[in-house]
């Protein structure tokens, strides 16, 4: 289908070439024949997503356009009628400081969250689909001589990522929660984060009945609430310490390179 719509707008197959690309879709099948496809990707920089993200999230006008050839294909197809998104699903615009406790990619790897403190576990490779022009050569510099191709991680989750600390009683979930370098790919999943969310559901709820700040509840006291009522769902991250010190050197190469 991908190949099939490049014929039809003439444009090469090739996102970082064109910054547009029609995808491999993500489909959802729903009532009355009809399909939610996800599949139309636009490169932007850092500072064009986060001015979308503050303006509520909706597709420009060149966006707009692209989406008009995509409803005029879809309907060549045999498609009756093509509703376009009036909101973009923006995957990175930015994260917060000041979290509890930051997850970075190195502790993804690693397996997470201990264990023992886990309530639920997550895999999803470090998918950043555009690349990151020049941070190959950024490493370079630094010495970097290795492979940038991580393993995908398995890892057991926590809330505390999710928690202000210099904010009383906050908790952002998101993808742009306390995750640093590479666990910004991993983070921005919708499903990890609704874990996340349910986690910091129960935490709220015993932080207002124990007169305790958010931030001061921990993974444990999160996770024996799941086990009393049945909810803790099988754990099973998995330490892959090899690629988890490869990836926490790499990162530490390219923050210093961004400092100095």
């Amino acid at each position: 289908m991908s190949v099939a719509y490049h014929s039809f707008r003439g444009r090469k197959l090739s996102f970082s070439e064109t910054g547009i690309i029609l995808d491999e879709g993500n489909i959802a099948i729903l009532p009355d024949e009809r399909l939610s496809w996800n599949a139309l990707l636009f490169a932007v920089t850092g500072s064009e997503a986060e001015a979308l993200a503050r303006n509520g999230s909706k597709p420009t006008a060149n966006m707009q356009k692209e989406m008009s050839f995509l409803t005029t294909w879809l309907k060549s197809l045999g498609a009756t009628y093509v509703t376009p998104a009036s909101e973009l699903y923006i995957r990175h615009a930015g994260n917060v400081t000041g979290v509890v406790e930051p997850l970075i990619g190195a502790q993804m790897l690693r397996g997470g969250v201990p264990a023992t403190e886990a309530l639920g576990t997550f895999s999803y490779h470090f998918d950043v689909r555009g690349g990151i022009p020049g941070i190959g050569d950024k490493a370079k510099s630094r010495g970097w001589f290795k492979s940038l191709m991580f393993q995908q991680p398995t890892f057991n989750i926590g809330i505390r990522h999710a928690l202000m600390n210099n904010v009383p009683n906050l908790a952002v979930v998101s993808p742009c929660s306390g995750f640093e370098g590479l666990a910004c790919a991993v983070g921005r999943i919708v499903e990890f984060n609704v874990a996340v969310g349910q986690g910091v559901g129960i935490a709220a709820v015993n932080a207002i009945l124990n007169n305790k700040n958010l931030a001061d509840i921990s993974n444990r006291e999160v996770r024996q609430v799941l086990v009393e009522t049945g909810q803790l769902p099988k754990i099973f991250g998995v330490a892959n310490n090899t690629d988890g010190m490869l990836l926490a050197q790499f990162e530490t190469l390219v923050s210093a390179d961004a400092i100095a």
